[in-house]
């Protein structure tokens, strides 16, 4: 992506300063732009951090650090990958969605269908947590609890004026798994399926508990795609909430106290709005971003902080008593059986990003307009992590949500 000089850098972010800010003499007098990401750490835009200062109408001095996502407009993947929609949905959630909903994420400052401006909050004490280690037990409570906050907020808003709750949500695309056939995103499920599965086999682990999971796995194939366009048709249950859709360790961002303990978490990356059960969100985290030993151990634990902060911020903001009751435990313990799928299956994508080593992350730029043709001859290395990571998880659900007599169908 070519950069913007230093003159044309000032100008732009002097006048979307000047909105933000509500300054109409604002100056900026200096701007400066680094790289905002590693290669690796984000995939669907480029990500830049500028610096600027300057002078306030009142001759006061001014200084701020801000983030850009600019949609990759140089790529040949883009329209294949569904980048523009990814890019308009991300701008409306900023400036029509998120402000209904409070203090989930940094301030925007700007935001159309080419960036994302947002307030930098690393000099704040934010930070992403190192994506390889994956998350231990109270910082997976704690992103939980914030879902439960965009979650219990969404549904309030969707309960006390449902028409406009349906309008905000109907602009929104589905750009993954679009009920539409054209290419996107989503096709690619398969090919990572066959990488999950070449990735089991290299394990040297003979148990008949880990073949007949491979079996099951291999049954996806030709599925997988029809699977997912189903679960995240929007609307379907009375208690379906806007979820993030994208609640992976690279797009949370945790504060900490002195001694180390989240004190704050807020989210990032809303290109994938979705009016669906709040079980999306959940296996989402959980299979891509949670320690083995958290799942293992504090699965149940983890649930039930989710569902009492649910409970908390549904409270808080008003929703009918009969409407909390009905949104009981046993409830959304029901919509992850329901939805445990939509886990599993984007375990296969998501472990090739999370557990990838700096020499094996993918650079989109290196992909032409024929991606779908080339991923599928694309051979992601098989390593032992990645193995293990996939064969816990496709394990742990099939013990958790699959009946003995599904295994191997």
């Amino acid at each position: 992506m070519e950069r913007r000089s230093v003159s044309d850098l000032q100008q732009h972010f002097q006048k979307i300063l000047r909105d933000a800010e509500g300054d109409k003499e604002l100056v900026i007098t200096h701007a400066e732009e680094t790289e905002g990401s590693k290669l690796g750490d984000n995939y669907m835009s480029i990500v830049l951090r500028t610096k600027v200062t300057g002078i306030r109408g009142n001759g006061e001095v001014y200084s701020g650090s801000f983030m850009t996502k600019h949609y990759p407009r140089h790529r040949a993947i883009a329209q294949v990958m569904r980048n523009a929609d990814l890019f308009i949905n991300e701008a409306y959630v900023y400036n029509q969605i998120l402000p209904q909903l409070g203090d989930i994420a940094p301030r925007c400052v700007f935001a159309d269908e080419n960036e994302i401006v947002l307030a930098d909050l690393k000099d704040e004490g934010y930070m992403v947590m190192p994506r390889l280690e994956l998350l231990d037990l109270e910082h997976c409570k704690a992103v939980v609890q914030c879902l439960a906050k965009m979650h219990a907020r969404s549904y309030a808003l969707k309960r006390k004026d449902p028409k406009k709750f349906e309008e905000l949500m109907s602009s929104t695309i589905e750009a993954v798994f679009p009920q539409d056939d054209a290419p996107c995103m989503g096709s690619s499920m398969d090919v990572s399926i066959n990488t999950a599965i070449n990735h089991l086999e290299s394990l040297e682990d003979t148990s008949d508990e880990l073949r007949s999971a491979i079996e099951f796995v291999k049954s996806l194939i030709g599925k997988s795609v029809e699977i997912m366009k189903t679960l995240v048709l929007p609307g379907q249950g009375k208690y379906d909430v806007l979820s993030h859709g994208d609640a992976w360790n690279n797009n949370i961002l945790f504060k900490h106290d002195a001694g180390g303990h989240v004190v704050d978490v807020k989210l990032i990356d809303y290109q994938i709005p979705r009016h669906v059960s709040a079980a999306i969100d959940f296996h989402y985290l959980m299979y891509s971003s949670a320690k083995a030993a958290v799942i293992d151990e504090n699965y149940d634990e983890i649930i039930r902080s989710y569902h009492s902060a649910l409970v908390h911020h549904l409270g808080k903001c008003n929703v009918p008593e009969g409407d909390v009751k009905g949104m009981s435990i046993d409830w959304f313990r029901n919509e992850l059986q329901k939805h445990h799928m939509y886990g599993l299956l984007t375990t296969f994508w998501l472990v090739n990003a999370v557990l990838a080593e700096e020499n094996e992350t993918v650079n989109l730029d290196d992909f032409s307009a024929d991606f779908l043709e080339e991923i599928e001859k694309f051979t992601p290395v098989v390593t032992r992590k990645k193995a293990e990571r996939i064969r816990f998880v496709v394990l742990h659900c099939i013990k958790r949500y699959r009946s003995k007599e599904t295994v191997g169908k």
